[in-house]
């Protein structure tokens, strides 16, 4: 296929960059936009494989050459757009925020940004809206082919000729495709970040470069066009961040476009291939690299000042501003920086610079992060607001089983996970089971336990509550993992046998806040097969008490705890930005009874209701600790008890610890022959 240039491509460059931006921006028909990443890889894989053919039939292959080339067309724009960034970063982000942020310049500007965010966030997660960079992670993937694939290929085509090497290429795609279906299911985050799942979409381009296809005929390319359109526009309407992604979901996308390309390159007269190489979207492909540059920190950026989600005029004006600033990139940084006689068209000093810029942008994120501040100081009670956001034990990154990471054995060493003098010895008296909100209360519950002479041990999976018989649906949790996790942690518990057993999850989750996104489901109960709100709450009292039943059977005592008030906005945040504001933050630590019950009465009203007559179970309301007559409480400005809308933080915690009523159940419930009481006194 021709390498002369195809203004099609930069039309279909534009549909990319163009569903990208408008789903980063919030615009709702487009829920399914982030497949124009795929769009992308496609597209590069094509372009260089086509570029390094050239070269190497024409004998001027160097990877010298190839680098050189690749650091003027990437480097000019992403070194202006992270200067730009890091200086605005600086004037409007929060200490903590301003350090997370300077932690992950170095992984950016050294393409290894998918490593550092598949690590600590979810790109569908509310976290992803913090990250200035997240966008970046494609980036970093694509470079990481560009470093392996070159001499892949130069080897492939040496030994094998072309028409193997396309042979040899699209089975390794099928093995990256198959791999990439493999770990969607257990480890979604690497499947999401990682080249190994992602390189068939790279390769499928490198393919249609390297294949001898057969010239269609017009009416067949014609056809390939719709049929390629289709396949990209339908996936940007119809999915959504719930599609498991980039399986076999990412087909469409990845083959439509390869069907573009290659429709475009046998019959240029084709309709779709003239629409997309009329004027404007070629324009908007011409400028689609600094555009993805600059329009998601942007976003991210200007949420931060407002210290809300943007509106949607809001979100329309960052994208115009995008778009003005990307023409200007492209003007003054892209095309003068690109050309082989940049910066006197010596190569070495080329090199230089490059190295020069990584060292200066490393250093100011370790200033950044040594500093950890704003260029002008923050309140007394706003400083402390934001340390409650990272006011949480250790045991959240060292006993953490992560849902999409987990393969089937319980995280962490029982010494890491517990506290108590029988830790180092293998044993416990004690064991909190549940999901992040186990998590957030065990810190103190732990201390209760160890001051009465025994241990404590924490197991649990955020967004798993721990519930049996039945199944729990939540889009970042498989349902599936899920019921591994539990069925895991019921082995370790029976065979460790503890006395006590304290049951803490997020009850809302599943009877307020239950419905379509998060269910319940079980065959054990009439009707208990439907995802909906209603049906959740019923089937949520079932898997309470058989969970109950099960555990009392091994003889270990229960203790199930209501879950603390829920708190919106969360109480640190919302402190932060009243006093950035200059207003008042009172308002930001207290609420009604009443309102708090609308959340989490009607899970923690079930609870009781669980307890059947007989079982060895035990009830302690988590909300009297903070509500005191018809008042509760997530803080006094000094000391916050919450580190986001519903977790408690250490602070919180200790709460628990220092709480006579909490201490005297535990301790009823650890004395020999003790039985459980259904509701303990208050």
């Amino acid at each position: 296929m021709s390498l002369a240039y195809r203004p099609d491509i930069d039309g279909l460059r534009a549909v990319a960059v163009g569903s990208v931006v408008l789903f980063h921006a919030g615009f709702w028909p487009l829920r399914g936009g982030f497949v124009g990443v795929d769009v992308f890889f496609v597209i590069s894989g094509f372009l260089i494989t086509s570029v390094l053919l050239r070269d190497m039939e024409a004998g001027r292959f160097s990877l010298i050459t190839f680098c050189d080339h690749r650091i003027r067309r990437i480097f000019p724009a992403l070194v202006v757009v992270l200067v730009a960034v890091s200086a605005a970063a600086a004037l409007v982000l929060s200490p903590r925020a301003l350090r997370q942020f300077a932690e992950s310049v170095p992984p950016s500007i050294l393409f290894v940004a998918n490593f550092h965010f598949e690590d600590v966030l979810d790109y569908f997660g509310p976290r992803a809206e913090e990250a200035p960079l997240l966008h970046l992670w494609s980036l970093a993937l694509e470079e990481q082919f560009y470093i392996l694939f070159p001499l892949a290929l130069l080897a492939a085509v040496r030994l094998a000729g072309l028409r193997w090497s396309a042979a040899l290429f699209a089975g390794i795609a099928a093995a990256s495709l198959a791999y990439a279906v493999h770990a969607l299911k257990t480890e979604p985050m690497a499947a999401f970040f990682l080249l190994p799942s992602r390189a068939w979409e790279l390769l499928a381009g490198a393919v249609l470069a390297l294949a001898p296809w057969r010239r269609p005929s017009p009416a067949v390319a014609e056809g390939l066009g719709w049929a390629g359109l289709l396949c990209i526009l339908v996936p940007v309407f119809a999915y959504d961040r719930h599609t498991p992604f980039p399986g076999l979901a990412a087909l469409p996308p990845v083959l439509g476009t390869a069907a573009l390309i290659f429709a475009g390159g046998h019959h240029p007269q084709g309709f779709v291939t003239r629409l997309l190489s009329l004027r404007t979207p070629v324009y908007v492909g011409r400028i689609s690299y600094s555009l993805y540059l600059w329009h998601w920190p942007l976003l991210v950026l200007a949420g931060a000042y407002l210290g809300r989600a943007l509106g949607g005029w809001e979100a329309a004006g960052i994208v115009a501003l995008s778009v003005a600033l990307s023409a200007l990139s492209l003007r003054f940084v892209e095309a003068p920086l690109r050309r082989p006689c940049a910066l006197g068209g010596r190569r070495a000093v080329r090199l230089a610079a490059a190295g020069g810029v990584i060292v200066l942008l490393a250093g100011v994120a370790w200033g950044f992060e040594s500093y950890g501040g704003r260029l002008w100081p923050v309140s007394p009670r706003a400083a402390a607001a934001e340390a409650a956001m990272a006011d949480r034990a250790p045991f959240h990154r060292t006993c953490v089983n992560p849902p999409r990471k987990w393969n089937g054995t319980l995280a962490g060493t029982l010494e890491s996970c517990s506290i108590g003098p029988d830790g180092a010895a293998g044993g416990y008296e004690v064991v909190v089971w549940g999901d992040s909100h186990a998590d957030a209360v065990f810190p103190g519950i732990g201390a209760i336990v160890a001051s009465l002479g025994h241990t404590a041990r924490l197991t649990f999976m955020p967004g798993c509550p721990p519930l049996l018989g039945g199944s729990v649906h939540r889009a970042k949790v498989p349902a599936a993992t899920c019921a591994a996790f539990n069925a895991a942690a019921l082995k370790e518990i029976v065979q460790m046998r503890p006395q006590l057993a304290i049951l803490v999850g997020r009850w809302s989750m599943w009877t307020r806040h239950a419905g379509s996104e998060f269910a319940l489901t079980s065959d054990e109960v009439e009707g208990g097969g439907e995802k909906s709100a209603a049906t959740s709450a019923r089937v949520f009292r079932h898997m309470l008490a058989r969970t109950v039943e099960t555990l009392n059977a091994h003889g270990i005592k229960v203790l199930l705890l209501g879950q603390p008030p829920e708190f919106v906005p969360a109480p640190p945040k919302c402190v932060l930005e009243q006093e950035r504001a200059g207003e008042s933050s009172a308002i930001c630590l207290s609420q009604s009874r009443g309102l708090a019950a609308e959340a989490i009465g009607p899970g923690n009203d079930a609870l009781p209701e669980a307890v059947a007559p007989g079982t060895e179970a035990s009830v302690f309301q988590l909300s009297d600790v903070f509500c005191r007559g018809d008042v509760c409480i997530a803080g006094d400005g000094e000391r916050h008890y919450y580190s986001d809308t519903d977790h408690l933080s250490i602070t919180g915690a200790g709460k628990l610890e220092k709480d006579a009523r909490l201490r005297a159940l535990i301790t009823s419930l650890l004395a020999p022959g003790a039985e459980a009481s259904a509701v303990p006194p208050r």
